[in-house]
C-alpha cells in the first residue's frame, strides 16, 4: 500500500512508521520534523495536502495529528478544533474524493465517564475540548464510506518519543524521586501502541471497516500501571506510591477528564480480529524492548536509585 500519514512525529506514529514502512510505501509527516523520514506538513493546510495526494496517489490515508494536552485544548479551543476536527475533515474531503480508506485515531475521552465500561456502540459525550474537538473529527471521519475509527486508551510505547504517564514516571525516578503521587479514582485501559499500529494493519487488510475500540486486555487504575512499571523496573522496594485522588491535581491538570475511560472490544472480539495483548503483557515487553531508555543493565539504575535515595526528594505525577 502507499499511505500518507499525517502527524506521524509522535509515539504512536513512531511505532506505525516503523512496522508500516517495512511492507508498505509510506508518506510520513508531522508539523514537527523530529526525525529525517518526516515530511513537513500541517494538517490544517488543504491545499499543501491536496498538492501531496496528487503527487503521491496513496492507497490510504491515516490521520495522526492532533492537539492531545488537555489542558492546552481548554486554554486555545480555537487551536484545538482547527486541528482535531477541521485536520479530519480535510482528510475526510480527500479520502472521498479519491474513494480511499480514512484511518482516524479518536479516543476514550470521547466519553463521559459515567459508566463503569463503555463499548463500541455506546454514545460518546465528550465533556472538555479536547475530547469534544476528537469527537467531531470522529464524525467527520465516519462520512467517509470506508472508514476506519480506532479509539485508544491510555497509550504506552516508543521509549523517549512516550509522553504519556509511563513516560512521565520514568522521567521522575531519573530525576531522582523516591516517592510518586499518583491516582487511583481514573480508571481506564491501557494501549500498547505496537500492538494497536498491528490492530490498524489487521483491519486494512481484511478491509474491515467501521468505529472499533482499540485497547489492551484487562483495566487499571493509573495507580495500577505504576505499580506494575516499578515492579517491571525492579524499583517495588525502593520507589514508594502515594495514593492520591484528582483534587490534588487540579490546579495543574484542570481540564475535565472523565473517572472512568474504560473501552470493552466487543466488535474486534465478534470478528476475531483482536490483536491486542493484556496491559501486563504489553508494558513488560515494552520495558524489555526500550530496555536501554529505562537503564534496565546491572547494576546502574540501582547504583543511581541507591545514591539518589540519600536525597530528600519526592516528585509526583498525574499523566
Amino acid at each position: 500500500m502507499r499511505i500518507y500519514v499525517l502527524g506521524c512525529g509522535g509515539m504512536l506514529g513512531d511505532a506505525l512508521y516503523r512496522h508500516f514502512s517495512e511492507e508498505h510505501k509510506l508518506l510520513a509527516t508531522d508539523i514537527n520534523r523530529t526525525e529525517p523520514w518526516l515530511e513537513y506538513r500541517d494538517v490544517r493546510n488543504y491545499l499543501q495536502m491536496h498538492d501531496d495526494v496528487v503527487e503521491f496517489r496513496p492507497d490510504v490515508i491515516m490521520n495522526l495529528a492532533a492537539m492531545t494536552s488537555l489542558e492546552e485544548c481548554e486554554l486555545n479551543a480555537g487551536e484545538a478544533i482547527e486541528t482535531n476536527t477541521g485536520g479530519s475533515a480535510n482528510c475526510a474531503a480527500l479520502a472521498s474524493s479519491l474513494g480511499i480508506p480514512y484511518v482516524y485515531i479518536s479516543t476514550a475521552g470521547i466519553f463521559d465517564g459515567k459508566k463503569e465500561y463503555y463499548t463500541d456502540e455506546d454514545r460518546p459525550n465528550p465533556i472538555c475540548v479536547y475530547a469534544k474537538s476528537k469527537y467531531w473529527g470522529e464524525l467527520i471521519a465516519q462520512t467517509v464510506p470506508e472508514h476506519i475509527v480506532v479509539r485508544c486508551g491510555w497509550q504506552m510505547g516508543s521509549g523517549q518519543k512516550d509522553k504519556k504517564f509511563i513516560n512521565k514516571i520514568w522521567k521522575q525516578i531519573k530525576s531522582g524521586a523516591t516517592e510518586l503521587n499518583v491516582v487511583k479514582d481514573k480508571l481506564g485501559t491501557p494501549t500498547y501502541v505496537a500492538d494497536f499500529t498491528l490492530g490498524i494493519e489487521t483491519l486494512l487488510k481484511t478491509r474491515t471497516y467501521g468505529t472499533f475500540n482499540m485497547v489492551c486486555k484487562g483495566d487499571a487504575s493509573r495507580y495500577d500501571v505504576a505499580v506494575e512499571f516499578l515492579r517491571l523496573l525492579g524499583l517495588q522496594d525502593k520507589i514508594k506510591v502515594n495514593v492520591v485522588d484528582s483534587a490534588f491535581w487540579a490546579s495543574e491538570y484542570f481540564a475535565p477528564r472523565p473517572d472512568s475511560e474504560r473501552l470493552v472490544t466487543s466488535k474486534l472480539d465478534a470478528l476475531g480480529l483482536n490483536v491486542m495483548r493484556h496491559w501486563r503483557e504489553a508494558l513488560a515487553e515494552y520495558v524489555t524492548v526500550y530496555s536501554d531508555y529505562f537503564q534496565i543493565y546491572p547494576g546502574k539504575l540501582e547504583h543511581t536509585l541507591d545514591r539518589l535515595s540519600e536525597q530528600d526528594t519526592s516528585l509526583s505525577t498525574l499523566g
